[in-house]
C-alpha cells in the first residue's frame, strides 16, 4: 500500500489537518505594483469592481482577493497593464524579509518566473539595481515578460548557473536565494506535487540548494543580508540544510530573527513551528529562528524562509574582468534627438533624469543610471524596459513603455469610452479626433492601454497579441 508523503510530518504538526489543507484550493491573492500605482488607488479601483480584499499579514501591498464567482482577475485590465501581480501570499514573504531599499544592489539568484524579482523592484522604486538570474531559456522569457509588464527599468537579466556567482565575491547588499525544490508546499495548486515526492529527488535537490546558498553567501557584501526560501516542506531542503551552512560558516554567518523584521502573530506561529520541528528531530541543541509555514496553520502554501547576515568574508576575492553589456548605449546626441522628437509629438520624452537608452539592432531599451553603470564579469541576457523601435529616423514607442508611462503624455492621447472598448479589442476601427494621425496613446478610465494608429478620424489598436 502506497503511503502518503505527508504522513512523515505527523510527528511535528496535526497530520490530518495538514493533508486536508494540502488538497484544498488556495485563496487567490495578489500584490499591488508600487511602480505603477499606490495601495490606496488600487483599493479604490478594487472597490468599484466589488472585490473583497484582506491584507496579507507580512506584505503591506499584498491582499487575499475575493472576486465575483465567474470573474477571472487575471483577465482584468489592471492585471494586464501591470498594476497588480497575481502572487501566492507565502511567496511574498521572502522579499518582505529581504527588505530591499532604493539605491541598493540586489541579486535574485533563481529569479524566474519573476514574482519576487518584481516585488523587489517595486520596493526599490527604480533606484539601485536588481540582477535577476536564471538558467533556463523558457523560464527567462517568462521572467522578462513579468519585468516588462511591471515597468521595471533597473533590472539586468542574466542567464547563468547560480553557483557561478560564488566567484564574484561581496558585490550585493542583499541576495535572495529562492531555490529550486521538491515543491511539496505547492500541492494546493498542483496536486501532482505530492505524487512526485521521493527520497532520491530530495537528496539531489538538497545538494543543489547547498551550492546555491553558498554562492549567495559569497556574493553578498560583508554586512549584507541573505534570504533562503523554498516552497517545500522537507526538512532536508530547509532547516537541516541551513544549519549545515551555519556550521560551515560559523564565524562568518549569523541568523537574523525574522520576528524582529516582521512582528506579528502569523510570523510567531511560523517561528514556533520551525523550532518545534528542529527540537523533535534533534537537528541542533540550539534551535534557530527559521520560519516554517504549514498550509493548515496559516492557510497558505507550504513555505520555508531563513534570514542570514554576513559578518565576515567567506572567500578570498578572485580577479574578474568586467564586460560591457551586449546592448550598446545610444550616444547623448542620439538620446537627445529622440527625446526632443517625442516631446514635440507627445509633450514628454517619457524619460527620467539620467536614464540611458541602449540599442540592439533597431530595438531600444531604457535602463536606470545605477543599473547602467553596474557592469558584470560575464555576459548579460537582457536590460531594462523596452522603450521602442527606430523606424525611419523616429522612435515608435513600445507597448511596455506606454502602459508604464503613457499617462505622462499631454498630446496625441485619446480616452476610449466604455462603449468602444469591445470594438477596439476586436481590432475594429473606432472614432477619434480627426486631428490625430499616426501613433497615438490610448487610455480608458484613467488607465494606459497602449498605442493606436490613427487616420482620418478613426483609430485601430496596435497592441501585442498577448495583451488581447
Amino acid at each position: 500500500m502506497r503511503t502518503d508523503p505527508l504522513d512523515r510530518y505527523a510527528a511535528f504538526t496535526d497530520g490530518e489537518a495538514l493533508k486536508k489543507a494540502s488538497r484544498r484550493p488556495l485563496r487567490p491573492s495578489l500584490r499591488v505594483n508600487l511602480l505603477k500605482t499606490s495601495v490606496q488607488a488600487f483599493k479604490e479601483r478594487a472597490d468599484k469592481r466589488r472585490w473583497k480584499l484582506e491584507q496579507v499579514p507580512w506584505c503591506n501591498e499584498g491582499f487575499f482577493v475575493e472576486a465575483a464567482k465567474n470573474e477571472t482577475i487575471g483577465r482584468d485590465l489592471l492585471h494586464r497593464i501591470g498594476y497588480f501581480y497575481i502572487q501566492e501570499a507565502a511567496s511574498m514573504l521572502p522579499v518582505a524579509l529581504l527588505d530591499p531599499k532604493p539605491g541598493e544592489k540586489i541579486l535574485d539568484l533563481c529569479a524566474a518566473p519573476g514574482s519576487k524579482t518584481t516585488q523587489i523592484a517595486s520596493k526599490m522604486q527604480g533606484k539601485g539595481v536588481v540582477v535577476a538570474n536564471d538558467v533556463q531559456e523558457k523560464r527567462l522569457w517568462v521572467l522578462r515578460s513579468s519585468l516588462q509588464r511591471s515597468g521595471v527599468t533597473n533590472a539586468i537579466v542574466t542567464k547563468r548557473v547560480g553557483q557561478g556567482f560564488a566567484k564574484w565575491t561581496e558585490q550585493f547588499d542583499r541576495v535572495l536565494c529562492d531555490a529550486p525544490c521538491t515543491a511539496l508546499g505547492t500541492s494546493r495548486k498542483d496536486s501532482d506535487a505530492i505524487l512526485k515526492m521521493n527520497d532520491a529527488g530530495i537528496r539531489k535537490l538538497a545538494g543543489l540548494q547547498l551550492q546555491l546558498l553558498e554562492a549567495a553567501i559569497h556574493t553578498a557584501k560583508v554586512g549584507g543580508r541573505i534570504v533562503y526560501s523554498t516552497c517545500t516542506l522537507t526538512w532536508e531542503e530547509n532547516e537541516e540544510l541551513v544549519l549545515q551552512i551555519l556550521n560551515k560558516f560559523s564565524d562568518q554567518i549569523s541568523v537574523l530573527d525574522a520576528g524582529l523584521i516582521i512582528n506579528n502573530e502569523e510570523i510567531k506561529i511560523a517561528l514556533e513551528d520551525s523550532i518545534e520541528l528542529q527540537k523533535k528531530l534533534k537537528l541542533t541543541s540550539a534551535p534557530k529562528p527559521f520560519l516554517r509555514l504549514w498550509p493548515h496553520r496559516l492557510d497558505t502554501e507550504g513555505f520555508f524562509c531563513a534570514v542570514l547576515q554576513k559578518k565576515a568574508s567567506t572567500r578570498d576575492p578572485v580577479p574578474l574582468k568586467l564586460q560591457a553589456f551586449l546592448q550598446r548605449p545610444l550616444s547623448s546626441r542620439d538620446r537627445d534627438y529622440f527625446a526632443s522628437g517625442l516631446t514635440e509629438e507627445f509633450g514628454t520624452s517619457f524619460l527620467q533624469e539620467g536614464e540611458i537608452l541602449f540599442t540592439a539592432a533597431d530595438q531600444i531599451s531604457v535602463l536606470s543610471p545605477e543599473a547602467a553603470s553596474f557592469l558584470l564579469p560575464f555576459t548579460n541576457y537582457a536590460l531594462g524596459l523596452p522603450f521602442g523601435r527606430i523606424r525611419e529616423d523616429r522612435m515608435r514607442l513600445s507597448h511596455e513603455l506606454v502602459i508604464h508611462r503613457g499617462l505622462r503624455a499631454t498630446k496625441k492621447i485619446h480616452a476610449i469610452p466604455e462603449s468602444d472598448m469591445a470594438s477596439l479589442f476586436r481590432g475594429q476601427e473606432i472614432p477619434c479626433s480627426p486631428d490625430f494621425r499616426g501613433d497615438i496613446i490610448l487610455t480608458h478610465d484613467g488607465l494606459p492601454l497602449g498605442i493606436g494608429m490613427a487616420k482620418e478620424g478613426r483609430v485601430r489598436h496596435r497592441f501585442p497579441g498577448y495583451f488581447l
